[in-house]
């Protein structure tokens, strides 16, 4: 027999999952203010609620930060919302594409520098961060889909891989951290190297030279 959801449990099922928001909602927001590792007192009183509470939803802090990375990770995929042109060359398409993935990396970039932390003894987190590598790489061969004529399976394997290392948050963090780049010059800087590694690679398909001839 099918049990019956009624009312109370429809609003406490909806409580729950609020106060699961304010949670994940304290993590982020103690990570942006420059707390790479909250403890769960501090994020308690970053959302108000007890120690208790913070327990009851989450078993420990690795499963919260986990679950955090992931939420992020998830409302990132927004910036790719269908905001890629279906047409253009393919440095066009590129150009685009790093325009939104540049956005894309300064939202996630608080919680990546938590998980790179950890990404060597957190598997799950490891595991998260490759996903989010696959999940990138993903959306830049969409963007670059058909746009691409002539070229082998061969170069464009190489050609993907040279400019998901360039577009790679590792990269973005390089410029931000390192250069201390502002958002917008660190765009800029990415976009011309993926830029200038997409014109070398025509050249090579041009004059009829693979990169990295297929093995027979």
């Amino acid at each position: 027999m099918k049990k019956r959801v009624d009312g109370r449990t429809i609003k406490g099922l909806r409580i729950r999952q609020q106060v699961r928001e304010r949670i994940l909602a304290a993590y982020v927001d103690l990570i942006r203010a420059g707390v790479p590792m909250p403890t769960a007192r501090e994020i308690a009183e970053r959302a108000g609620l007890s120690l208790r509470v913070i327990f009851k939803h989450f078993p420990d802090l690795r499963a919260l930060r986990l679950a955090s990375f992931n939420r992020m990770q998830e409302r990132s995929s927004r910036f790719f919302s269908g905001t890629l042109p279906d047409r253009g060359d393919a440095a066009e398409r590129l150009r685009q594409f790093v325009r939104y993935h540049a956005r894309r990396l300064e939202h996630v970039t608080p919680i990546h520098r938590t998980a790179a932390m950890v990404e060597s003894t957190d598997p799950d987190v490891a595991r998260a961060m490759r996903n989010a590598r696959d999940a990138a790489l993903r959306d830049l061969e969409s963007a670059l889909a058909g746009a691409l004529p002539g070229f082998s399976p061969g170069e464009k394997r190489a050609l993907m891989m040279e400019l998901h290392m360039i577009c790679s948050w590792s990269s973005w963090e390089f410029l931000r951290s390192h250069y201390r780049l502002s958002p917008a010059r660190a765009q800029a800087v990415m976009s011309d190297a993926a830029l200038a590694v997409l014109a070398a690679a025509e050249r090579r398909r041009a004059a009829g030279q693979e990169r990295f001839p297929e093995r027979v």
